[in-house]
Formats: structure tokens, sequence, C-alpha cells
């Protein structure tokens, strides 16, 4: 019925399905869902390749699920976050691809979308010139940049302060960054429609990852408002004792976390 999967995986993924099903029953708009499922490294990192394969396996298996659950209703916009993508790497990077999407039904290498690091950040760079309301979100201590938010307390930075008093985008910014671009792709699918909603589900390998894409999501409902975002981010290493799911409602500032 699965690939690659013990019965952990298989009670986690009966779990997230029904707190996707449960979230979509109270959707009002129209909705784009968008996974990102994961954090890809090059060089290859042997550890960080075998949670990819397993986690691109564990997402295939929650797209059937929704498509067959509602068909047509919602779009997917699946994504692979891509880290240190050089040109010498692209033929390396293609066959790993092709390997991991093998046998998948609902994942294939037409739908899944490949996002740069390198270019969200890039873009990052660009929206803190070009949004004063994003560049004063922040507040510098001691060389880094916080999000302004005291239910955040300071304890994650979502940048580093240059010389110039600059702020360099780090994982929380470029986060941000890539949620304004899915969004934008969001759009794209229900172009039609005025007002859209994002079911937002992200996957991490490290613990440090889940911690900055909520980050990033924080940063963003502050920052934006063209679109709404209902956001599950998880984290795991397919070891029973770490995993974590945290989720919260659109435009809420309060993470609730799920046991799994």
């Amino acid at each position: 019925m699965h690939d690659c999967y013990d019965d952990w995986s298989i009670d986690k993924l009966k779990e997230i399905n029904t707190l996707i099903e449960k979230k979509l029953s109270y959707v009002k708009l129209p909705t784009v869902i968008v996974l990102e499922i994961g954090h890809f490294m090059l060089p290859k990192d042997t550890k960080n390749l075998e949670w990819a394969f397993k986690n691109i396996s564990f997402a295939n298996s929650i797209c059937e699920n929704i498509i067959k659950k509602y068909k047509h209703k919602f779009k997917i916009i699946p994504t692979l976050l891509i880290n240190n993508l050089e040109d010498n790497d692209e033929n390396t990077f293609e066959e790993i691809i092709d390997q991991m999407l093998k046998d998948k039904k609902y994942i294939n290498k037409k739908s899944l979308k490949i996002v740069s690091e390198r270019n969200l950040k890039n873009r990052a760079f660009k929206a803190l010139k070009n949004s004063s309301n994003l560049a004063q979100s922040f507040i510098k201590i001691d060389g880094k940049a916080y999000l302004k938010d005291d239910d955040y307390k300071h304890d994650l930075a979502a940048g580093f302060v240059g010389e110039n008093g600059e702020i360099i985008p780090r994982c929380g910014l470029i986060l941000t960054s890539y949620l304004d671009f899915v969004s934008k792709l969001s759009r794209q699918r229900l172009h039609q429609s005025e007002k859209i909603n994002m079911l937002f589900i992200s996957f991490s390998q490290l613990h440090h990852e889940y911690k900055r894409v909520m980050l990033g999501v924080d940063i963003y409902d502050k920052t934006h408002s063209d679109i709404s975002i209902d956001p599950m981010v998880l984290h795991w290493n397919y070891n029973q004792d770490q995993c974590y799911l945290s989720f919260k409602p659109c435009k809420s500032k309060t993470w609730e976390d799920l046991p799994l």
C-alpha cells in the first residue's frame, strides 16, 4: 500500500490526513494546497538524501488521499527547496530527482516545483529594499535582525545586520521569500478568484529548520495581506522520539502543537 513505510509512518500519515481534512472542512475561500516537501542539500549528504526519498513517498501519499477524497476541488503545488545548487550539480540533481519520483503517481516531475534557496535569498534582498513595511518589521540587536513581535521574544534572528545597517536575509526571511513566491503561484492557479487561501504544509528534517519555517510564516503574516495562509509545519527524521507538528489558523499569532 505505501512504499518505504513502517507502522510509525503509516500512523503519522493517518494523523496528518485527519488534520488536513479538518482544516479543509472549514475552508470558505478557494484554496491551493502547497507542500514544501523538504530541504535538499548539495553536495549530497547521505542522511539528507535518505530522508528526502522517504519524505517524497510520504508526501505522495498525502496527495493521494487529498485527490481521492476531494477530486479536483483543491489545487496542489508540491515543492522542493534546494540549497547550494550550482551549475555543475545540475546533472547529478536531475538524476536524483528522477530516482525520487520513480513510481510516484501523485507527484511527478511536471508538477514538482524546484525552488532554489539562492534565488530566494536574492528575492528577499529585493523585497527588503522595495518594501518599507517589510524592512521596518525588524528590530536590530547585537548585529542581528529580529521580528518586532513581543510574543516572539527575540529568540530567533531572521537575518544579520551589515556594515551599513542593511539586513542580510537568513533562513526566516528566505522562507518568507519562499511563501511570497508560492503565493504568487497559487494566485496564478486560481486567477479568477480575488481572495484565496493557502494550506501550507511544510516538512523539515532538522529541528532548527522547523523553527525557521515557523518564523518565516510569522514574518509573512505580519508583512503581507494578499493571501491567507493556514500553516502546518512539521519536523521529523523518521525516529519516533523526534517529531513535531505545529499549526495555527489563518492570521492567528498563536501556534498550536499537535502531539505525534
